[in-house]
């Protein structure tokens, strides 16, 4: 049976299929290969900077979707600190790329001003969504993602979830709404946006969509929820069943209601997909009924 740490990790890897998608360029975004500077370029040029760091980048991106190892752990962390600490040498310079540099170098500075892990990019980060090429915008919300501040204002996030033409930036926006709140960050128009998100075209966007809803327990959402249980891609059905167990944990009264919504979605799901079921059943039952429907059943019928 899966483990906790699986769900997490399978949205981890869509949301870093966003970091990978950002930098190679995708729909509006392709354009080319990525920015290689002139070989003049002095090795301590922002120009310079900015071509090695995408490379870190994309680095990055490869270490979190290989498979998992102790190894890849290492270097993902030390990968994590490199890309931190040269991002705060040069963040004064890197804003003031996003603020004027070219399409390309824009795209590489946003992301890396959220690596700086300073409160004070957040304004910058804010007003570059703004910015009139769609493939920048996508790396703000990655940025703004990686950035994670808790004081985050999410109006501007939850429009390009709700409205983005582009599956990639409104991917983007779910992945920085679901560090962001994970953090701590909130807002009121949350929940109806997550709501809505789970019906969009982007499995990774419903997805994670489903897991913020869970994050903040909101029990308006456990039919919406149930819905996503007859989702083809497994990622979403997976992120739906732990966000609906983790609101019928936190409101006890929706228990019954969130415990016959997954077992009733035993029978109806491949084979393959009812150890998520199950899992979540019994983190929803703290016990272990087995793996067949009918014990699990009688005591979901049971629940008021």
């Amino acid at each position: 049976m899966p483990s906790t740490a699986s769900l997490g990790k399978g949205i981890l890897l869509v949301l870093v299929g966003l970091t990978q998608a950002g930098c190679q360029g995708t729909g509006s975004s392709s354009q080319g290969e990525p920015y290689t500077p002139p070989a003049e370029l002095e090795p301590d040029s922002i120009g310079y900077f900015l071509a090695e760091y995408d490379k870190s980048l994309r680095r990055w991106t490869d270490l979190r979707l290989a498979p998992a190892s102790q190894r890849d752990a290492r270097m993902l962390r030390a990968l994590d600190l490199n890309l931190r600490q040269r991002a705060i040498k040069r963040k004064q310079e890197l804003v003031g790329v996003l603020e004027t540099g070219p399409r390309s170098n824009r795209e590489v500075a946003a992301v890396a001003l959220g690596f700086t892990g300073d409160p004070s990019v957040l304004s910058p980060l804010l007003a570059a969504l703004a910015d009139p090429n769609e493939s920048v915008v996508e790396k703000v919300l990655l940025g703004l993602g990686v950035l994670a501040d808790p004081e985050t204002p999410l109006a501007k996030i939850l429009f390009l979830l709700q409205a983005a033409t582009q599956p990639w930036t409104r991917s983007n926006a779910a992945y920085a709404l679901h560090c962001i709140v994970a953090a701590g960050g909130n807002d009121d128009s949350l929940p109806e946006a997550c709501r809505m998100a789970l019906t969009d075209e982007e499995p990774g966007v419903r997805a994670q969509a489903a897991s913020v809803l869970g994050m903040i327990h909101d029990a308006d959402s456990i039919q919406n929820l149930g819905d996503l249980l007859q989702d083809d891609v497994n990622l979403a059905l997976q992120a739906a069943a732990t966000a609906l167990a983790r609101i019928g944990r936190e409101h006890v009264e929706k228990k019954g209601v969130v415990a016959r919504l997954l077992v009733d979605a035993l029978d109806r799901v491949e084979r393959s997909q009812r150890p998520w079921l199950i899992r979540e059943l019994m983190r929803l039952a703290d016990r272990n009924l087995g793996e067949e429907s009918d014990p699990w059943r009688e005591w979901a019928y049971r629940l008021p």
